[in-house]
């Protein structure tokens, strides 16, 4: 029987996301049994998905789920309104951000009472790009306050930024990180200081978004594709075409070879994956469970991809 590349775990911001339609209850709940079904055990949501409306229906899926069998975590620091509608998942207008101490306590209570538990297994400090010194200062010291008490399990940063994550790393004590898209077949920046480190000091990494917002995955012609959260420029639809073409010649799809990539580097010790449905999370499982075909790291760095664990 194959086994999976690396242990997966799934995040939650479709059930706070209000740019489209959302998804029903009674299907989230399907999504849930299914992840449930398949062995997934790790479960990432945020008060800035919807406001604290993910952190509010997964609380809800998780009951009756026993609670020492799962990781949960949400994260601190970035916020939005109830509900609010998004406009710009990257930037949307009428967002905050507070890394200040006693922000981080109450935003920890609130969301301990929305997901329905007493703990957190894994707490982030959110996004914290433009307020490194807030959240070194407040947010990550009144983490590892809750830690010493027992609230929280582990505290790390989550962010699409290599260079957050070094500033973290070097000037305060994080358990895990929650790098995303920075570790994948178009963008590698993660990988020549912060992953070494990360190795060096014991440091979890769970590499989130493998397919940088779904380009990776459908390809770069596929209708309404992104890349980190907008349209993809000429730039980089010729980079995944020419990705594609050589994972075509070595008879290996482009999702496929993307989510194994991700999971390839040593520093990796998860995939974070988004929420899908039963079919696309069971493609993402058998994707990962299929061996990597001999001599397609050597053909991507002839595109100038490094094969995943030589920097290290």
């Amino acid at each position: 029987m194959n086994t999976l590349a690396k242990p997966v775990g799934l995040g939650f911001g479709l059930l706070g996301t209000t740019n489209t339609a959302p998804i029903p209850d009674a299907e989230a709940r399907r999504m849930m049994a299914a992840a449930w079904e398949m062995g997934i055990r790790r479960f990432d949501t945020a008060p800035l998905y919807g406001g604290g409306l993910s952190e509010d229906r997964l609380g809800r899926l998780l009951q009756g789920l026993p609670r020492g069998e799962y990781v949960l975590s949400t994260k601190v620091g970035r916020y939005r309104d109830y509900a609010a509608t998004v406009t710009n998942p990257k930037d949307n207008p009428g967002d905050w951000r507070d890394y200040s101490r006693d922000a981080t306590l109450r935003s920890v209570e609130t969301s301990l009472k929305r997901l329905g538990t007493d703990r957190l297994d894994i707490a982030f400090v959110h996004d914290c790009d433009e307020d490194i010194t807030g959240a070194l200062d407040g947010a990550l010291p009144a983490l590892a306050e809750l830690k010493a008490q027992g609230v929280v399990g582990a505290i790390g940063c989550g962010s699409n930024l290599a260079a957050t994550h070094m500033a973290v790393v070097e000037h305060a004590d994080p358990d895990v990180l929650m790098v995303a898209g920075r570790f994948t077949l178009l963008d590698q920046s993660a990988a020549q200081v912060l992953f070494p480190r990360c190795m060096s000091r014991g440091i979890e990494v769970e590499l989130a978004a493998p397919f940088n917002s779904g380009i990776l995955a459908t390809g770069a012609d596929a209708p309404g594709t992104r890349f980190d959260y907008q349209p993809p420029d000429d730039n980089i639809r010729a980079r995944v075409r020419a990705i594609q073409g050589s994972c075509d010649a070595h008879g290996i799809s482009l999702k496929r070879a993307a989510l194994h990539y991700s999971a390839a580097h040593p520093a990796v010790t998860r995939l974070v994956l988004g929420l899908t449905g039963p079919e696309g999370l069971r493609s993402n499982l058998d994707d990962l469970a299929a061996p990597v075909p001999p001599g397609l790291w050597p053909a991507l760095a002839e595109l100038g991809i490094p094969e995943p664990g030589k920097e290290a």
